[in-house]
């Protein structure tokens, strides 16, 4: 046993070493275990983590490695290959009572992989496991102290609540962490140093059933299956994943991230082409004037009807309309009834509306009430499940959502379909908790009905982590909500954490609807106010997910909310989410931290690898010093930058290096937030230097979705651009130490877009090309 004890301790350096390609266990990420089952994961020669107790429940017990009831069987050490790659693993055999269920630790023999995977396989069914309790694991492995002896002080993030985390979302020390949101409403956990070290743990197979419990009295946080599934079928395995990197907590999320694409053929097509995703549309979900509310004496489809109208006389390119909750039936729990336009709402239809306004909608849902008419047990045509208890259902068939779309499609050109609830709908329904495949068949049912059409997009609002990283394997889901819902006046603009795990696993961050114009009399708020319009409006632009403004007629403030988008409502996003910097989370971590108090967000658009950097600082509470390496990825924001306010006339460019930071501070409040841009110098010949400062008037004056490519050439800058029909596109640079100066791109007498359209700087000209 002791040379077995040698060899595993040898194999286990050596699987890390050929992982991060250094043969020491004092760099990097290393994992240390025994066959005793103990084991422990170790960052640059520092213990980070180490196990807590190994269980099982079965036949109404729980057995544990802590008391010895639990018992190692056998200890094996494997390898084989899978979509992965190569990989090699530690194979523990465990007997709880008359259940057998295999513990492993599995690593990759791949270069730059480093994750170990830590998987939990039943070799005989599992009966009587319920621990009782929603909130609690009836398995537990990897289990992990909170508690243990340390010389390396770590902080956490962790994923929680609804809207993709957004409402649980918790930091702080970790070795003094007492509350964290775990069990059914728990998510991803980020671990991280006051240096650049950080981790990342969440389950990566069984999304609806897996779940995870912290024990504060033993100080453990538990990785299993959820807390009510009493039978297990023998062969069923869930899967956890522990992701490292040594280059920050942003790139921790989202190289985790690109792995679990990877690993799930998540494509980014569907995200990337949404309309809805690229192209602003009106808002009727709560926040909006018109949600709940009409124009006096009037019902919803002509107010409707009125918005569009005034839509199209002040000739705003909205793309979309979404309907909200407030046009179909519900029930007596206030859950859908019958997903069908109730008579006094729209008498004509949705067909009627749609060929009136011409424009393709997307339409709200929230949970089923059991009364739904759709159900067999209420006389329908399909399988649902009904909670007596809670007074809710869930579907059981996967027609049914062929049937649902199939309908929609029926009514004209329906683009979105948002499922909201989802935390109602999870929580309420007995079945859910309860079975461990019911979750995953729910929403992949309702992705693959949505997937027969290459135009249905759905979106996640309301979702546990669990329905994010679910998204995994549904195509079709294209965004989330990332936010609380919106209200005049109120505090839900801060997304830039929430968006960080949305877009990691390939949604689009949306922010909510928002108003455009502070007061709009009549609204069903009453006298409440939206003091903050520019920064709803800038935070939906750079969140790259939906813009979706929510005014009443007459109060679309268009010079601001054209901000977002070129000419065609297309908008014009940076190249992905703003997001908190690492600095930033740290800070909550670490109170002497030089972090900020506040919110610092970061982003920036590639054009021609150019990289053109955005930041926004609101509720700022202390002085900061921004570098180009706290506030993006290291090397990402060339030395030789400068930045300049966004807030403000461009008359100052100031460089921006590790040596020359930029200072926030108190002055950044959310009213009066600070927004900054940063460009790369760029050298025309031997003398003049170049700064492209792109369209001043846009959120992001350097888009992508406007820009195509930027080529410097010894006597030349030259900018290939789209300028729509009708349109015409005002771009500022300076050069050297000059004033700023502009070009104008005029296609407003034209009604096609140019074919191509070059900007010269050398020559400060534009040329429009038609074929």
């Amino acid at each position: 046993m002791a040379q077995l004890e040698k060899i595993l301790q040898i194999f286990s350096c050596f699987l890390f070493c050929i992982v991060f390609s250094e043969c020491s266990q004092s760099s990097g990420l290393t994992v240390d275990y025994s066959t005793n089952g103990t084991y422990s994961l170790l960052v640059d020669g520092s213990v980070w983590l180490t196990n807590g107790q190994t269980y099982f429940y079965n036949n109404g017990r729980r057995f544990s490695s802590a008391d010895a009831s639990l018992k190692l069987a056998n200890t094996t050490i494997t390898s084989g290959t899978d979509k992965v790659g190569q990989w090699q693993a530690i194979q523990y055999t465990y007997l709880a009572g008359t259940l057998t269920v295999m513990a492993s630790i599995k690593t990759y023999n791949l270069p730059n992989l480093p994750l170990v995977v830590f998987s939990q396989k039943y070799l005989t069914d599992g009966i009587g496991t319920s621990a009782q309790d929603p909130e609690y694991v009836i398995s537990s492995f990897p289990s992990f102290n909170t508690r243990q002896e340390s010389d390396v002080e770590l902080g956490y993030l962790g994923f929680g609540g609804d809207m993709a985390g957004y409402n649980g979302i918790n930091m702080g020390s970790w070795q003094h962490s007492t509350f964290m949101y775990t069990g059914i409403t728990g998510g991803p956990l980020v671990l991280f140093d006051n240096s650049s070290n950080a981790m990342i743990i969440s389950p990566m197979s069984q999304f609806m059933a897996a779940s995870n419990r912290l024990e504060l009295f033993l100080g453990e946080l538990q990785y299993g299956i959820m807390g009510l599934i009493d039978t297990v079928p023998k062969g069923y395995d869930v899967d956890f994943i522990l992701y490292y990197s040594d280059r920050g907590i942003n790139q921790v999320i989202q190289e985790w991230g690109e792995f679990m694409r990877m690993f799930y053929n998540k494509s980014p097509e569907r995200r990337n082409t949404a309309l809805t995703v690229n192209y602003m549309g009106y808002w009727t979900d709560n926040g909006a004037y018109y949600y709940y509310h009409t124009e006096d004496g009037q019902n919803y489809q002509t107010t409707m009807l009125d918005v569009v109208k005034y839509i199209n006389q002040k000739q705003i390119p909205f793309k979309y309309m979404q309907y909200d909750s407030w046009w179909y039936a519900k029930g007596h729990k206030r859950g859908t009834v019958t997903w069908t336009p109730e008579a006094d709402i729209f008498p004509d239809g949705f067909r009627y509306l749609y060929e009136q306004t011409k424009l393709p909608f997307g339409c709200h849902n929230r949970y089923w009430d059991n009364q739904t008419t759709y159900a067999k047990y209420n006389g329908g045509k399909y399988n649902f499940l009904s909670d007596t208890y809670f007074g809710l259902a869930v579907p059981n068939d996967a027609q049914f959502w062929l049937d649902l779309f199939n309908m929609t499609k029926q009514w004209g050109q329906f683009i979105l379909y948002e499922q909201d609830w989802m935390n109602w709908e999870n929580d309420q329904n007995k079945a859910l908790l309860t079975d461990l495949t019911l979750g995953r068949k729910w929403l992949t049912d309702m992705g693959n009905g949505a997937a027969a059409y290459p135009d249905i997009e759905i979106q996640y609002c309301m979702s546990y982590s669990r329905h994010i990283l679910q998204s995994l394997e549904v195509p079709a889901v294209t965004q989330a909500r990332v936010s609380e819902d919106y209200h005049p006046g109120g505090r839900q603009w801060n997304i830039g954490i929430s968006s960080m795990l949305a877009d990691a696993v390939g949604l689009a961050p949306f922010k909510d609807t928002f108003w455009t114009t502070e007061q709009q009399t009549g609204s069903p708020y009453g006298a409440d106010t939206e003091p903050l319009t520019e920064l709803n409006s800038l935070l939906a632009t750079l969140s790259t997910g939906p813009v979706g403004p929510g005014d009443g007629i007459g109060y679309i403030n268009l010079t601001l909310l054209m901000r977002c988008c070129d000419s065609t409502g297309q908008i014009l996003q940076p190249n992905k989410p703003a997001t908190a910097i690492n600095d930033q989370i740290k800070k909550r971590a670490f109170l002497s931290y030089p972090g900020p108090l506040g919110e610092v967000y970061t982003t920036h658009s590639n054009v021609s690898s150019l990289i053109f950097g955005i930041v926004m600082a609101a509720d700022l509470q202390n002085v900061y010093s921004l570098t180009p390496s706290s506030g993006w990825t290291p090397g990402l924001i060339p030395p030789n930058s400068v930045v300049y306010s966004g807030t403000a006339a461009v008359s100052q460019l100031q460089p921006f290096s590790e040596s020359s930071p930029l200072q926030l501070g108190q002055q950044c409040t959310a009213r009066l937030f600070c927004l900054f841009y940063t460009s790369p110098v760029l050298q025309l010949g031997s003398h003049t230097k170049v700064i492209l400062l792109g369209e001043l008037d846009k959120w992001v004056p350097m888009s992508s979705k406007r820009f195509r490519a930027v080529a410097v050439s010894d006597d030349d800058v030259t900018v290939e651009l789209t300028v729509n029909a009708r349109e015409t596109v005002t771009f500022n640079y300076v050069t050297d130490n000059d004033p700023v100066r502009t070009v104008v791109c005029d296609n407003s007498q034209s009604s096609r877009p140019a074919d191509v359209t070059i900007i010269s700087i050398a020559k400060s000209s534009c040329t429009l090309k038609f074929f």
